[in-house]
C-alpha cells in the first residue's frame, strides 16, 4: 500500500510518517523532495520554475520510483504537500495505473491552529515560507478533502494523529 499524506506546511506530515516507520515494522518514507533535488541539481530542468511540482518529469519520475519503492514496504509512507489537484490526480491515478493500492490521507487544520504550530515550530528559514503558502493551502482546502480520508488535526496530538492514520491503514488491508 502507499499512503499519501496530504496536508498543509507544518500539519506533521513528517512527525506523522516518521511515528508510523516506528510503529509499523514494514513501513518505509518515500520523500518525493528528493527527486525535485536531484532534478533540480543534474537535469537543470527546475531552475526557471518555482515549483519543481510543475514538471512533468517530476510527476513521472515520482510515479516510477514510488511504484517500485511500495514493492518493498507495507506501507510506503509519500509525505508531501500537493495542492494542485490536476497533479495529484494524476499522481494517484499512475500510481494505481501500475497495481498500486493508494490511501490519500488529507490532515488539515485550521487557519488558527496552522499559524499556531507554525510560529511554534522554532524553525526560522521555512516558518516564513511555511507562512506564506497558507493561503495556498486554504484556497485548495475544500477540493483537496473529496480524494480520500481526511484528518481534522486540531484537537490532536501527534500521537493521535498517528493512531488515526494507523487505524486507516488497518482498516484498508485485506482480512
Amino acid at each position: 500500500m502507499i499512503l499519501w499524506l496530504n496536508g498543509p506546511f507544518g500539519v506533521g506530515k513528517s512527525t506523522t510518517a516518521q511515528e508510523l516507520c516506528r510503529r509499523l515494522p514494514r513501513a518505509r518514507i518515500f520523500d518525493p523532495e528528493r527527486v525535485g533535488w536531484v532534478l533540480r541539481r543534474t537535469v537543470g530542468a527546475v531552475r526557471h520554475l518555482e515549483d519543481y511540482q510543475d514538471l512533468p518529469l517530476w510527476r513521472s519520475t515520482t510515479i516510477g520510483l514510488a511504484g517500485r519503492s511500495a514493492r518493498t514496504a507495507d506501507p510506503l509512507i509519500v509525505p508531501m504537500t500537493m495542492l494542485k489537484e490536476a497533479y495529484l490526480h494524476e499522481l494517484l491515478d499512475g500510481l494505481r495505473e501500475r497495481g498500486n493500492d493508494v490511501r490519500h490521507v488529507l490532515l488539515d487544520a485550521s487557519p488558527a491552529v496552522l499559524v499556531d504550530r507554525i510560529e511554534g515550530a522554532g524553525v526560522r528559514d521555512p516558518r516564513a515560507w511555511r507562512m506564506d503558502n497558507v493561503g495556498s493551502y486554504l484556497t485548495a482546502r475544500r477540493g483537496l478533502r473529496t480524494f480520500g480520508d481526511v484528518i481534522d488535526t486540531d484537537d490532536l496530538d501527534a500521537a493521535e494523529v498517528s493512531d488515526a492514520v494507523e487505524a486507516i491503514v488497518r482498516d484498508s488491508r485485506p482480512l
